[in-house]
């Protein structure tokens, strides 16, 4: 996979919104792959090239970053997180959590572009011939 040219600025940027906090061991690993996934979203979406991705698109790749970060609390760490849990049953109380591959298998599935970033997205999305 190729990478973003301003990667290192992109990420120096989420760095900011996001400080290392020292709690989060895989901290750096989570900060790249969060974005990576959301370039690499945007590339396919818009059919341009990683490499060709236009720098007024930076900022959107930061909100987007920053969204699935927070929706999906990949910062948080695992005992403070409230979406593991799978299933609960009331009956003599049962708590089934996820395990960590289910939880990776979802967030692979996770579709890091909504609504609210597709018009920006549109502007530059190249017709695929």
């Amino acid at each position: 996979m190729d990478e973003h040219p301003r990667k290192v600025e992109l990420l120096t940027q989420l760095s900011l919104l996001n400080p290392d906090d020292g709690i989060n061991p895989s901290w750096a690993a989570v900060m790249g792959f969060a974005l990576d996934k959301v370039v690499s979203d945007v590339a396919n979406y818009t059919h341009l090239t990683i490499k060709d991705l236009p720098e007024e698109l930076d900022h959107t790749l930061v909100a987007l970053c920053q969204q699935l970060l927070t929706t999906h609390q990949l910062l948080t760490p695992v005992a403070d997180r409230d979406n593991d849990v799978k299933s609960i049953n009331e009956g003599d109380t049962s708590v089934t959590f996820k395990s960590s591959s289910e939880a990776y298998m979802e967030l692979q599935a996770v579709n890091t572009l909504t609504d609210n970033y597709l018009a920006q997205l549109n502007v530059f999305r190249v017709v695929k011939r």
